[in-house]
């Protein structure tokens, strides 16, 4: 080893490849995640901007190694590769289970996913452990021959100094060139423009692609910051303004108008609970409400910022997505919510409350559902810790939590009511572990019928469905029955199956993550008609659904959904990447729509960000 010559350049070009493999392996499993022909990203210029980024931050790490003086220089390789590493580990894992890459404000809701960290393990990939692994053996061989480096202690030359940073310059403008332009871009092109894109970085994924890793990361942190300190209100609210001029509509009386006046409602977001597992032995109950009720057999549940359930939560309750921001949707004190659902069924004599059996510091509910509207947010967990309910009974099952009397005398009033009641039992992980799945002690599923993992996550669905059967029971002796209407709708598809092949091959569906998220919605009251309704919608459209149902006056232009069964409603849903499916009856031109979908998503944000609704 002694003999070999310059082992301080051998170095050098070991941390160069082992710093450049992450983001190989990121372009390679980007690809993956968006449509580059949607993108237009096929062209030869687009397939090496990610390298060009990459060489000019890779140039950038072997200039700061080169200032450390030689007796420090391979530990701070070691510190700065597993750095790296950390980070790579955590953005692969981030997007395996929620479809996206992280940005910095998904660093807020951290602390309410580290009670499921046990469920990144089944979403590792095997690509990045082998890259992981690469790494690791390029800081072994580093520091092995680190040893046999006997070269005179040197002063960084400055020749050295210029020429790195030359060439790191040159590969970041040659890189910001090839971008290509984004002027004369219409509106519908921005969100596929790889220069718009660069600029607002609002496109995770598509930024990943064009960026690269480090440039990705870096950049994403700046433009937080920048967002920040340079929010512009009274613009952004003009042009909210501008949008409601192009598309503002009238609401128009249609056939389901008024059907449910002066009824109750309790509206059940299902956690986990997929349209595949809704048949007569898994969930027979949710299987008869479908058949004697609505059926939306076409609705999504986009997922836009923050914990999915949480995302669909505030959908359902406000008509709006969560978006990324310096706070989280449910921690943000600075947005007024006067037409959520609680506010507008509040302000026509409602008795609002909502349920859900965790503390109601998680995702911070207690005074998160209050800014929604809601007079009262009852965690069974809490209630157990101030003594009003049995602390030896396990109220994450579902079926527990309806069949407690002291919970359900709270759901109900004797005057018109609405609940929102968030269920818990479906959530991962599914195996033996799972809190809920050891607490049922009659578990009626046949195991010979299925493998471990669908056992287990059709027994937990099984438990969701036995609570719904119970609250009907419980409302049919109370005799509300008559006078109430239930809304089910799941936050969710199954992301946290290991499989999702195989949850695309039982849904019916491409393994796509915006076609698994066609999920269930039914609506359903004692005197309703049964119909299929196959248009489709997304979760923003449920709340001028309902209030149309419910004979409530709205603003149409209040939300970012609209009534399913109106005329102006539209044939298509969107999602955060600026994508969108369409039905096979839409006659809108792909330009009219990706025009539209842009609006949407800056309608939607700039909502949040001015508080456009505040006092």
């Amino acid at each position: 080893m002694k003999k070999i010559k310059n082992v301080e350049l051998i170095n050098y070009l070991i941390m160069f490849i082992s710093f450049f493999s992450i983001c190989i392996f990121t372009n390679i499993f980007t690809r993956d995640l968006i449509n580059l022909d949607s993108y237009y990203f096929n062209g030869f210029h687009y397939h090496i901007l990610w390298a060009l980024f990459s060489l000019s931050w890779v140039v950038i790490f072997l200039l700061i190694l080169y200032l450390v003086p030689k007796k420090y220089r391979y530990n701070v390789y070691i510190i700065l590769n597993i750095v790296v590493d950390v980070i790579f580990f955590a953005q692969i894992c981030y997007v395996q289970s929620l479809g996206k890459f992280m940005i910095f404000s998904d660093l807020f809701v951290a602390g309410e996913g580290l009670q499921y960290v046990h469920s990144i393990f089944a979403n590792m990939s095997v690509g990045m452990l082998l890259t992981i692994a690469f790494t690791f053996i390029c800081m072994i061989v580093v520091k092995v021959l680190s040893k046999y480096d006997e070269g005179v202690q040197t002063k960084p030359r400055f020749v050295v100094i210029l020429v790195l940073i030359v060439v790191s310059l040159f590969f970041k403008t040659t890189g910001y060139i090839l971008l290509g332009s984004n002027k004369n871009v219409r509106t519908w092109e921005e969100n596929y423009n790889a220069k718009s894109i660069y600029f607002n970085y609002t496109n995770p994924n598509a930024s990943m692609y064009i960026s690269g890793f480090y440039e990705y990361n870096a950049r994403a942190i700046y433009k937080y910051f920048y967002n920040l300190l340079t929010l512009d209100k009274s613009a952004l609210k003009s042009k909210i303004d501008e949008y409601n001029n192009i598309y503002g509509v009238e609401t128009k009386n249609n056939d389901y108008t008024g059907i449910f006046k002066g009824k109750n409602v309790i509206y059940i977001m299902m956690e986990s609970v997929d349209n595949w597992v809704i048949d007569e032995e898994t969930a027979p109950t949710l299987y008869k409400l479908s058949q004697t009720g609505l059926n939306f057999t076409n609705r999504y549940s986009p997922f836009f910022n923050g914990g999915q359930t949480i995302n669909s939560e505030f959908a359902c309750n406000t008509g709006m997505y969560a978006i990324s921001d310096k706070e989280t949707i449910y921690d943000k004190d600075d947005v007024n919510y006067p037409y959520s659902m609680a506010n507008m069924l509040k302000k026509n004599g409602y008795r609002v409350a909502s349920f859900h059996a965790n503390t109601k510091t998680f995702y911070n509910r207690g005074k998160f559902h209050k800014r929604l509207g809601y007079d009262m947010h009852y965690s069974a967990y809490d209630l157990q810790a101030s003594g009003l309910l049995d602390k030896n009974k396990n109220y994450f099952s579902d079926y527990n939590f309806i069949s407690d009397d002291n919970l359900y005398e709270l759901m109900i009033s004797d005057k018109p009511f609405f609940t929102f009641f968030t269920t818990y039992s479906g959530h991962l992980e599914y195996n033996t572990n799972n809190k809920v799945y050891k607490s049922i002690k009659k578990k009626t599923l046949s195991k010979k019928k299925y493998g471990e993992e669908e056992y287990i996550y059709r027994t937990l669905v099984h438990d969701t469905d036995d609570a719904i059967n119970t609250l009907i029971e419980k409302l049919e002796k109370s005799k509300l029955l008559d006078k109430t209407v239930l809304v089910l709708v799941s936050d969710h598809y199954v992301y946290g199956y290991s499989d999702t092949d195989y949850v695309a091959m039982k849904k019916n569906k491409l393994n796509d993550r915006k076609e698994l998220q066609n999920t269930p919605f039914i609506i359903w009251s004692k005197d309703i008609e049964a119909k299929t309704v196959d248009t489709i919608l997304d979760t923003a459209d449920i709340l001028p659904t309902l209030l149309n149902m419910l004979d409530i006056t709205y603003d149409p232009k209040n939300y970012l959904g609209d009534d399913v069964f109106s005329t102006s409603h539209d044939d298509f849903v969107w999602f955060s990447d600026g994508t969108f499916i369409k039905s096979s009856d839409c006659d809108l031109s792909d330009e009219s729509i990706l025009t539209k979908v842009n609006y949407n998503i800056n309608k939607n944000r700039d909502i949040l960000l001015t508080n456009y609704y505040g006092k």
